[in-house]
């Protein structure tokens, strides 16, 4: 009897530490990798396209590509589905948010409603003239929120969310006795050589102390504070408080290195990380061979068609190896990694089908193929109900949902949620109600830039402002004035227009709807209304394109 009792308690303490261990497990914090792709489009997201045929294209996209490219569509969407196979799993595995948006249709206001969980508008960031201008407000970056909770956080790559140093021009002018209120374009045409080596020394991807990263909630930085950076020879990156010199390797495999780097240094120190890998691909420019190992992945007749998606499959591979990595290490399962583009695709040119499909427009305009972005979620150990969720959600969600993962504070009054409860089950509310955007509605970012009659800067100068807001399924979209010989297609200018569709039933918005539903005009015109009458001006963008999209109870109208 008591050899029974004995064996009985062996038992029940045996079902006690495997408890002990599972609560254990439980309470230990996720690791968490927030990758970004730049001018990555929601058609080139293989699961959005799975049911796509290319009469579901943008109509102005596919002839233009008939006419100025030399691969067959066919071919693009099949390349499309070769070129993600990690995150196409991920997807499948994980929760892809379907009707998810961006807070822009540009990246540096994107990004900073991405980092602060606080819609830009508020803040008086319409364009990336603004946010440059603006910089981060001291505390804001939600990052800070990770690194309380005991995260070790990383940002690589793209960061954009700051002002650049110019105090770097004004100190080499003063070297060469030269006068130091110059700023670096009057460089450029006084002393190019000067320029060139401003340039060559990081310059151009500098920030401002302020605005840092490390003064920010990072505790470590590599990445460029600029639009772009290109993928051979960049010299606009640095690595925390020091220019990184020249860097001659692919930077889709420099960023994944540096980030691995981080990841063991963080599990050396027994700290759960935050990294935030924001991937210059597949912002322009993107003429520049991917290396052969992505290259050679592909096989169609058209180089402009291998090249973009090896780029793709570049970044596919390096979260394929940084999940390896971890699998190595044990931790992948409790690692949260989330997956999302800055705005839509900038399409048209070596940036391929199937673009934004089914949405028509791209990056700069505020049809839905500007705002439109694939969202993923991928938790082995968190998501445990695989599924797709085609809520109401916004980019601006992904650090709340992270830091409520992480059993961080969620700061208040910001316009970001918390997606967790979605992903692990225990909510089917609506997440939101609606979603509101405004800015300039530009074609100069991609394939409509052909039907301008100006080049790229003077037409995004010229390019009227515009507003839209999202609720139950449609999109109203009110888009100023167009000036005289901007548009071809509307080559006298065209009066301000108001767009209802149903973006469901009508992905392409080929019905407009405002003379049929006055009640949901009405509705998402109160919604506008709304949240606009406290936007403050521009920081920079013209005030007049503003006041013309602002409602006229606007507090800073009134002001005036």
């Amino acid at each position: 009897m008591l050899k029974g009792m004995r064996i009985q308690l062996i038992f029940f303490s045996f079902l006690f530490l495997i408890e002990g261990l599972q609560e254990s497990k439980a309470s230990e914090k996720p690791n968490i990798v927030f990758v970004m792709m730049d001018d990555f489009g929601f058609g080139q997201f293989a699961p959005h396209n799975h049911n796509l045929e290319v009469e579901d294209f943008d109509p102005f996209l596919l002839e233009h590509v008939r006419e100025h490219n030399d691969y067959n569509p066919q071919n693009a969407l099949r390349m499309s589905k070769r070129a993600i196979p990690t995150l196409s799993r991920m997807t499948r595995q994980g929760v892809m948010f379907t009707n998810a948006f961006t807070s822009s249709n540009l990246s540096a206001p994107s990004r900073m409603g991405i980092a602060t969980g606080i819609h830009q508008n508020r803040w008086g960031i319409y364009r990336n003239i603004d946010c440059e201008a603006h910089g981060l407000k001291p505390g804001s970056h939600l990052a800070e929120q990770l690194k309380k909770t005991g995260y070790a956080t990383a940002h690589i790559g793209k960061w954009h969310i700051g002002s650049r140093n110019h105090r770097i021009v004004a100190d080499t002018l003063s070297k060469h006795n030269l006068p130091d209120t110059l700023s670096y374009w009057q460089v450029r045409q006084k002393y190019p050589e000067l320029a060139e080596n401003l340039k060559n020394n990081g310059y151009m991807g500098s920030v401002v102390a302020e605005h840092h990263p490390l003064n920010n909630g990072f505790d470590y930085y590599f990445g460029y504070n600029m639009w772009e950076s290109p993928f051979y020879n960049a010299t606009n990156v640095w690595e925390n408080f020091k220019p990184a010199g020249r860097l001659k390797k692919y930077n889709t495999d420099l960023f994944t290195d540096k980030a691995m780097n981080f990841i063991r240094k963080s599990i050396k120190d027994d700290k759960p990380f935050y990294v935030q890998l924001h991937y210059h691909a597949v912002h322009a420019p993107l003429e520049p061979k991917a290396p052969d190992k992505y290259y050679n992945h592909f096989h169609s007749d058209s180089h402009v068609l291998n090249n973009f998606y090896a780029h793709v499959y570049a970044v596919d591979q390096s979260i394929h190896r940084i999940e390896q990595y971890l699998k190595e290490q044990g931790i992948a399962e409790n690692t949260l990694i989330v997956f999302t583009s800055d705005n839509g695709g900038a399409v048209g040119g070596r940036s391929c089908l199937p673009g934004n499909a089914p949405y028509v427009g791209h990056k700069g305009m505020y049809f839905q193929g500007g705002i439109r972005v694939p969202l993923i979620f991928y938790w082995p150990e968190g998501i445990h109900q695989r599924k797709v969720n085609h809520q109401l959600v916004s980019a601006m969600d992904i650090l709340p949902t992270a830091i409520d993962a992480a059993g961080g504070k969620i700061p208040e009054g910001i316009d970001g949620k918390s997606l967790l409860p979605y992903l692990t089950g225990k909510s089917r509310e609506p997440v939101r109600d609606h979603l509101v955007w405004s800015g300039i509605h530009a074609r100069a970012w991609a394939f409509m830039s052909h039907m301008s009659f100006l080049p790229h800067l003077e037409a995004r100068e010229k390019a009227p402002s515009a507003w839209a807001v999202v609720k139950k399924n449609y999109i109203l979209r009110y888009i100023a004035s167009v000036p005289p010989e901007l548009w071809k297609d509307y080559p006298e200018g065209r009066d301000p227009v108001f767009e209802l569709y149903n973006y469901n039933n009508d992905p392409q918005e080929t019905e407009n709807l405002i003379d049929e539903e006055k009640t949901i005009v009405k509705d998402l015109q109160n919604v506008w209304h709304n949240r606009a009458s406290s936007y403050p001006p521009p920081v920079k963008w013209n005030r007049e394109k503003w006041e013309a999209i602002i409602p006229p109870n606007n507090m800073y109208k009134k002001q005036k």
